[in-house]
């Protein structure tokens, strides 16, 4: 019986032994590529991360209450500025600031970064701190994407994972479009 709370909550070690998947869940975690070490971005997570156009975010306020949102930007947008952290832009969208707010609130965070054509997804998951100084911006100016920033989104990450991608159906051809293609759809 699996019993490794340094991985796992205790609630899901209890939906592991209840549907029976706590063996394969070690497996996953005593896979070599983690060597037991799920708290930092390995060089293939990183690599990969770093060439993505976008991931999906999920943020939640004090209370709980989750928000699941899109970023994006061109590849690189995303900064591995070491093994224990991350960062990415942070815009005036609509002025709602739903995100920023519950960081504000509650700095944890989930990333999920996913290669539709391939299949790969990493997980990322961590505690933000914002970069809203003018002198916290200049470091990050150079990198693209982020001359238009607001803020920064720093993420130290406590859990780095591949996400399981046996249910995601592969994309066939070339889908990707730049923000300002997306843009140019949006009414």
């Amino acid at each position: 019986m699996l019993n490794n709370s340094q991985y796992f909550t205790t609630g899901q070690i209890e939906a592991q032994i209840k549907y029976d998947t706590h063996e394969r869940a070690k497996q996953l975690i005593d896979h070599p590529i983690y060597s037991s070490d799920t708290k930092k971005l390995w060089p293939g997570f990183a690599e990969f991360i770093s060439t993505r156009p976008f991931f999906f975010l999920a943020s939640a306020d004090a209370s709980g209450n989750c928000q699941c949102n899109y970023r994006g930007g061109e590849p690189g947008f995303v900064v591995i500025e070491d093994e224990k952290h991350l960062s990415f832009p942070d815009y005036d969208g609509n002025g709602l600031l739903h995100t920023i707010g519950n960081f504000i609130e509650n700095p944890h965070v989930g990333l999920l970064f996913i290669d539709f054509e391939t299949s790969r997804r990493v997980k990322v998951n961590g505690k933000v701190t914002l970069l809203d100084e003018s002198e916290q911006l200049k470091k990050y100016k150079h990198n693209p994407g982020y001359d238009e920033a607001k803020r920064v989104v720093q993420v130290e990450v406590t859990y780095a994972v591949m996400n399981c991608a046996r249910y995601l159906d592969r994309v066939k051809g070339d889908n990707t479009k730049t923000r300002k293609e997306v843009e140019a759809l949006q009414v």
